[in-house]
């Protein structure tokens, strides 16, 4: 079969773990108003080290679940439909303070296993298995 490629739309935040929203690290608010909003998915990585041009969080670590006492980088990633990725930019508008947000354009490989699967889009597969507690417990709040 030949290989498929479809376009997507890309949304990258960096930021760090000291970096909160209220009293909640900024990274699990903005993963908590993706599931409110109902992109299709996202996922939060923490680098080993970085810099950035401004210094933050000197002198100043935030005791984490993730890493204990420290001040690492976090990135979040989103991927879906552009008018979906749009839904959120508000949000992180008005409290991505301390981040920087890229959007980007991106292609992606339609494999056999998302044919198979009656892949039409991001929404067109759907999740069969059960929504976990602590995700029903984050919908709500």
């Amino acid at each position: 079969m030949a290989l498929e490629f479809k376009k997507t739309t890309f949304l990258k935040v960096y930021t760090g773990e000291d970096v909160l929203l209220e009293d909640v690290p900024l990274y699990k608010a903005i993963l908590r108003e993706a599931r409110r909003l109902g992109l299709a998915g996202g996922t939060v990585s923490r680098g080993i080290e970085g810099y950035a041009a401004n210094l933050r969080g000197v002198g100043r670590a935030v005791n984490t679940l993730i890493s204990g006492n420290a001040n690492y980088p976090i990135i979040i990633e989103i991927v879906d439909e552009r008018e979906n990725i749009e839904k959120i930019l508000p949000f992180l508008e008005k409290n991505a303070t301390h981040a920087l947000v890229l959007v980007e354009e991106a292609t992606y490989m339609v494999t056999d296993y998302m044919r198979e699967q009656g892949y039409k889009g991001f929404r067109s597969i759907e999740n069969k298995g059960v929504v976990p507690s602590y995700i029903k417990k984050q919908l709500n709040d």
